[in-house]
């Protein structure tokens, strides 16, 4: 039994060993995770979140973020960190080479504010690298926030008495009794779309910002077959300031031919935020100051719609409008798509030159040491094939001999029992 023994033992220290020296190192687990400090909050609260890693070493790292910057305001975030409209861009590389990665820590950490919110939506993207330069993991996520209803409530009546200015004349809420309008209500939208086949009113809702504000309905009622407009106007309590909310009511029986949607929009080397949706109707676009005119292609849904361009032509320095107008091949149902366009003076120019060379810079270093780390890895794995064969006939040795004591044992171990069952004969 003792030489059994031995021979398991023996045989436990061969296979150790030779796993200790052939194994490849395995990948991380998934190391890279998020975390929310509060996903139900109340318009004006500030909240964050934070990337973290466990157990992994980042030397390099592309985070992008998406959010809706009419009802979230961006308040800071790592300090190589560029904003653009809707989109934040983080880019970081370990400037050491990969000597002091980020491991174990909060890798970055996001603060936002509320505006108005009811619900939205943070996509978040990333790409992660170690010292090498090898893809560690990428990273898709999204952070759903929500309003606290009850606080909010609180806030509202706080606000009505002591902070709503008495020039305001915005909407706070604006709803219809039945589904469908579009886009989503913001008090700083002011057009609005709907299409009924056999509807001849609707019940219109249209709450102030200021509770004192005066707001007057029209157009709501007897619609006739085609296009209907109702008008809500809203006047500040001092009477300074009015502002007109229209909501466009197209009744019709054929409603393929009411379609007012673009299936296309773009700029020519321009990126619009947020990526274009047939739903979404307000954009933005930053241009370089050189750009005086832009190339701007617009297709609708249905080939016989008319689509008319306004603005786009002679841009001046800072903020530009251009308006997009789909009219329906009925001839009456219209929308307006619109792309707020911010031209740039030479002294933002070069800040923005100078930002876009040094993510370049950055992106360069990243792919450098990516290659670099290739290059390490190609010759790690030709060394290590290399050392098997300057070593494989003392490997082969190794194991013909380690099978012959095996065989020896085994032999030696059967002569005993044939020896011991003799004398039992006997």
């Amino acid at each position: 039994m003792k030489k059994i023994i031995f021979c398991l033992v023996f045989l436990l220290i061969f296979l150790g060993t030779c796993i200790k020296s052939f194994a490849v190192q395995n990948e991380n687990q998934d190391s890279i995770y998020l975390n929310v400090s509060d996903t139900e909050i109340k318009n004006g609260q500030e909240f964050s979140f934070t990337i973290n890693l466990a157990n992994i070493d980042v030397a390099a790292f592309d985070i992008q973020i998406y959010f809706n910057n009419e009802l979230l305001e961006y308040v800071s975030g790592p300090e190589n960190t560029n904003v653009v409209g809707s989109k934040i861009i983080t880019v970081w590389y370990d400037e050491t080479g990969g000597a002091n990665p980020k491991q174990n820590c909060e890798l970055v950490k996001y603060t936002f504010k509320a505006k108005k919110i009811e619900s939205e939506y943070i996509a978040i993207q990333g790409e992660f690298y170690n010292a090498e330069g090898i893809q560690l993991q990428s990273l898709t996520d999204g952070i759903e926030i929500i309003a606290n209803k009850e606080t909010q409530i609180e806030t509202i009546e706080i606000s009505e008495e002591s902070e709503v200015a008495s020039n305001n004349s915005k909407l706070k809420n604006l709803r219809l009794n039945h589904e469908g309008m579009t886009p989503v209500f913001s008090p700083d939208i002011t057009e609005y779309y709907f299409l009924t086949e056999d509807l001849s009113a609707l019940e219109v809702t249209a709450i102030p910002e200021n509770t004192n504000a005066n707001v007057t309905i029209s157009g709501n009622s007897n619609f006739k077959e085609g296009l209907n407009t109702i008008v809500i106007e809203v006047t500040s309590p001092d009477k300074t300031s009015k502002t007109q909310y229209t909501i466009s009511v197209t009744k019709t029986k054929d409603l393929e031919k009411a379609n007012t949607n673009l299936e296309t929009l773009a700029i020519e080397n321009v990126t619009i935020e947020p990526e274009f949706t047939n739903d979404i109707y307000q954009y933005n676009a930053i241009v370089s100051n050189t750009t005086e005119n832009l190339n701007i292609l617009a297709i609708p849904e249905r080939q016989n719609a008319k689509v008319e361009v306004t603005g786009g032509k002679n841009l001046q320095y800072g903020n530009n409008t251009v308006n997009i107008q789909v009219v329906a091949e009925n001839g009456y149902t219209i929308k307006q798509y619109t792309v707020n366009v911010y031209r740039r003076n030479e002294e933002e120019q070069k800040i923005a030159d100078e930002e876009q060379k040094i993510n370049i810079q950055k992106l360069n270093a990243i792919l450098e040491e990516q290659e670099e780390g290739e290059k390490e890895e190609k010759q790690s794995e030709d060394s290590f094939i290399e050392n098997i064969q300057n070593n494989l006939w003392f490997v082969i040795i190794y194991i013909i001999f380690s099978i012959l004591i095996i065989i020896l044992v085994v032999y030696r171990i059967k002569k005993e029992k044939m020896g011991e069952n003799k004398e039992s004969v006997r």
